[in-house]
C-alpha cells in the first residue's frame, strides 16, 4: 500500500521548530549564529533575560562573534549599549571588549563608543576598568581623533596606556606622510 498524497503534503509543509538559543551550550549557539546571521538578533535579545547565566553566556558568545566577524555586530550595536549597565560584571566586561573590537570599524559611531568606554573607566569592577582602557587604546591605535577629542571636551586626562597608542598612531602616520 502507498501513503496518501494528503499525508505527505501535511508533513512536508511543516516547519522545523527552532530551538531557543538560551537552551543551548555556548559553542552550539556560536555555531548557529555564525551559520545563520539572522539569529544574531535573538542572541542580542538574550542580554535582556532575567537569568544572569543566560546573559553571561550571551555576552561571552557575542565576544566570540566579535573576534570572528565583528562587522556582523555593527548592525546590532544599538541593542548592546544598554547592557553596559548590567549588574553582572561579566556581561559588562564582554561588552566593553566588543566595543573595542568594533571601534575601528565604526565610522560615525566612534565618538559614541569612546564615550561609553570612558564611562566604564569608573566601573566598580577592576577587570571592566582594565578592559575599558585596552578597548580605548585599541580605538586610539586606529582612530586617535575621537579619543583625543572626547577627553579634551571632558577636560579629563587621557589614561597613559591610551596616550601611548595615540602617540604611536601619530608617529606611524607621520612616517607614511613623510618623505
Amino acid at each position: 500500500m502507498t501513503e496518501s498524497r494528503t499525508h505527505r503534503r501535511i508533513c512536508g509543509s511543516r516547519k522545523k521548530s527552532r530551538v531557543p538559543l538560551s537552551n543551548l551550550r555556548a559553542s552550539d549557539v556560536l555555531r548557529l549564529v555564525l551559520d545563520n546571521p539572522r539569529r544574531l538578533d535573538e542572541l542580542a535579545g538574550m542580554l535582556e533575560d532575567r537569568d544572569r547565566c543566560v546573559r553571561d553566556r550571551a555576552a561571552a558568545t557575542l565576544g566570540q562573534v566579535a573576534d570572528r566577524h565583528p562587522d556582523r555586530l555593527l548592525r546590532i550595536l544599538v541593542r548592546l549599549m544598554p547592557s553596559l549597565a548590567d549588574d553582572s560584571a561579566y556581561v559588562r566586561w564582554h561588552l566593553v571588549y566588543i566595543l573595542g573590537s568594533l571601534g575601528c570599524r565604526c565610522d560615525d559611531g566612534a565618538r559614541d563608543l569612546v564615550e561609553s568606554l570612558a564611562a566604564r573607566l569608573e566601573d566598580p569592577n577592576r577587570i571592566v576598568r582594565v578592559t575599558a582602557v585596552r578597548s580605548l587604546a585599541r580605538i586610539a591605535a586606529c582612530r586617535p581623533g575621537p579619543v583625543e577629542e572626547f577627553f579634551a571636551n571632558q577636560k579629563r586626562e587621557i589614561p597613559s596606556a591610551v596616550a601611548r597608542f595615540i602617540r604611536s598612531a601619530r608617529k606611524s602616520r607621520a612616517r607614511k606622510d613623510g618623505p
